[in-house]
């Protein structure tokens, strides 16, 4: 069965960020980027298990897209529902709060 994916607004927010900063050089790779990191996302929706568990966050897990954008989630197998938490840029020096 197909889990529900949800983009929280802490993810809404980051995706939003990160697209306006690099739209700002190189537009359409801005557009690229948020919908790569959003179909990913959706794609969730099928076999969350298959990213890895982030260690020092019981219960998130974690993909990567184009080596430095790293997205958090969380799989909630009693609703058949996916929390996309966060999306950070590699880049910034520390983890995002979850």
């Amino acid at each position: 069965m197909d889990f529900q994916v949800i983009f929280k607004d802490t993810f809404l927010a980051d995706l939003e960020q990160i697209v306006k900063a690099i739209a700002v050089h190189n537009p359409g790779a801005a557009y690229k980027l948020g919908k790569q990191i959003v179909q990913t996302g959706e794609s969730l929706s099928f076999f969350p298990e298959r990213h890895p568990k982030v260690r020092q966050r019981p219960g998130v897990r974690r993909f990567i897209v184009k080596k430095h954008f790293k997205v958090f989630y969380r799989v909630l197998a009693a609703s058949q529902t996916v929390e996309v938490l966060r999306c950070w840029d590699g880049h910034r020096e520390f983890d995002p709060l979850l």
